[in-house]
């Protein structure tokens, strides 16, 4: 087997070409999407582990071939470095090659593992190893590396809200075990080992279907989302700041009706200025707000003066406008965007600063208690701080009991990104059994229910208001209350099956 170059080898090769529609097809794409297909993920990545000589090239053949298949499923970063961060595109297709193998390093730990321990167990312990590890680097990628938990496995079916219904009990990343340990039993070939993976991929997602559609009941709240569909490369200009002020108020009066809603909803950085000063644009947001007698949640950039007074700090930052048109909460992003919002390492990566929104670097926020009113109690999630299951959990086990996300995804354009973004929000909704109402400038916009169904929705790029009514919910998911040792129970399990095999290949040895 010749590691010089791997595609001389047949079964590189077809692990190769097994990857990339595992990944490109099972996630939101613009040809067709078949959540099944990845299996053929698993399938690929196993054959490496199985058929790759050493240790080494088991993790330079998966690094190749993960990091592509990523890649072709992360193609939309293109369009946000190569339109609005002015990149060269030969430079901007290098984009999601690099992020693409980023997340294939953490794959490539999987194969490698996998490959120095598969002699040590029967097809079913490795199975259940395989599961763990797989488990257990998914939950890694929240953290490692500033954290970037997209295209998890779990996400593929999230467009079957039905099959997802056991991220309730055990998680997003305890699906991604059930996956990957069905995957190696199938891959197995053994006819036990299929009839055993087929017995649990049927029970896993299957299990929503015995649990009827349940419907919700409690105190509910009638909410308006307002898409301005704004152009992302005209909206902080001046002479159109004020056009999207009165584009906001007009498609806002246009959901109004005869009865007001309880809560408007605007999206991330809805209002191009700094919300927070007195000036033209931000007084008649506050008329607007007093004449039509409203609660609205909006999102402006905003700035904090330095105690010494030697500067400022920029948030990204989510307001709540009560009816008497004054300020009484506010959020500040926690989980900034690496690249977008702040340079990682800035005084090595100074190149990069104009892929960043301003051109000082924002600042995450300190504050993440809900915002509250009476019996509604906010969890704002801005952009893509919607896909970290421990920020979302954070957020209910502070006390709220409805998750609003507010986006801006004009920056992908008519890409798959926005897709893959609700279906990650669709994921975090069934996690912590709530209601989920997104707001984004341009879409998808959506009301989601706590089992993961997207009941209203926007097209993409159309000028909309969308009326919906959510329930609050003070109950928490199995998962919620028991995510840390579920956690933990992958990495745990992991690391026994590494010691039995060190210990099983020290005795052989001996």
């Amino acid at each position: 087997m010749n590691s010089v170059n791997p595609f001389k080898s047949r079964a590189f090769r077809l692990s190769f070409f097994l990857c990339l529609p595992g990944v490109f097809l099972a996630f939101p794409n613009p040809v067709l999407q078949i959540p099944f297909f990845i299996f053929l993920f698993f399938i690929g990545l196993n054959l490496i582990a199985f058929k790759a000589s050493s240790g080494a090239e088991a993790f330079r053949w998966s690094l190749t071939t993960a990091g592509t298949a990523y890649a072709l499923g992360l193609y939309w970063i293109v369009v946000p470095v190569y339109v609005y961060g002015d990149f060269p595109l030969i430079l901007a297709v290098f984009c999601p090659l690099l992020l693409g193998f980023v997340l294939g390093l953490f794959s490539s730990a999987y194969v490698a593992l996998l490959y120095i321990s598969q002699k040590s167990f029967s097809w079913f312990w490795l199975g259940l190893f395989a599961g763990s590890l797989w488990a257990s680097i998914e939950f890694a990628r929240e953290f490692a590396l500033s954290g970037f938990p997209w295209l998890i496995t779990a996400q593929a079916f999230s467009v079957w809200p039905k099959t997802i219904q056991s991220v309730s009990l055990i998680g997003s990343f305890g699906m991604g075990f059930i996956l990957a340990c069905a995957g190696l039993w199938l891959f197995c070939r053994k006819k036990m080992s299929a009839v055993f993976g087929v017995l649990l991929i049927t029970v896993v997602l299957g299990y929503g279907f015995l649990t009827g559609d349940e419907e919700f009941s409690g105190p509910s709240k009638d909410i308006l989302v307002v898409q301005g569909n704004i152009e992302q490369d005209k909206k902080w200009e001046e002479e159109f700041q004020l056009k999207t002020v009165n584009k906001y108020q007009e498609l806002t009066l246009a959901g109004l009706g005869d009865k007001a809603p309880d809560l408007v909803i605007w999206p991330e950085t809805a209002l191009p200025f700094y919300f927070q000063e007195q000036n033209r644009l931000s007084l008649m947001i506050e008329d607007f707000v007093l004449e039509q007698n409203i609660n609205v949640i909006t999102g402006s950039p905003a700035y904090e003066v330095l105690a010494d007074g030697s500067g400022y700090k920029l948030h990204n930052r989510a307001y709540w406008i009560s009816p008497q048109g004054r300020i009484i909460d506010h959020y500040d992003k926690e989980r900034l965007v690496p690249f977008g919002e702040y340079i990682p390492f800035s005084e090595y990566l100074f190149f990069l600063d104009r892929m960043v929104a301003s051109s000082v670097d924002f600042s995450p926020g300190k504050y993440t208690s809900p915002m509250s009113q009476e019996n509604l109690a906010i969890g704002m999630l801005i952009c893509y701080e919607i896909i970290f299951p421990g920020l979302v959990r954070d957020r209910v086990a502070q006390g709220a009991n409805l998750l609003v996300n507010i986006s801006n995804d004009a920056w992908f354009g008519r890409t798959s990104a926005p897709k893959q973004h609700l279906h990650l929000s669709v994921l975090r909704a069934v996690e912590q059994g709530r209601y989920i109402v997104r707001s984004t400038n341009t879409g998808i916009s959506a009301f989601i229910d706590p089992r993961g169904r997207v009941y209203k929705d926007t097209p993409l790029f159309k000028d909309s208001a969308l009326r919906g009514k959510v329930h609050l919910i003070e109950s928490t998911t199995f998962y919620h209350r028991w995510h840390w040792p579920i956690h933990w129970a992958f990495v745990g399990l992991s690391a026994l099956f590494l010691l039995v095999h060190f210990l099983r290949s020290g005795y052989r040895r001996a």
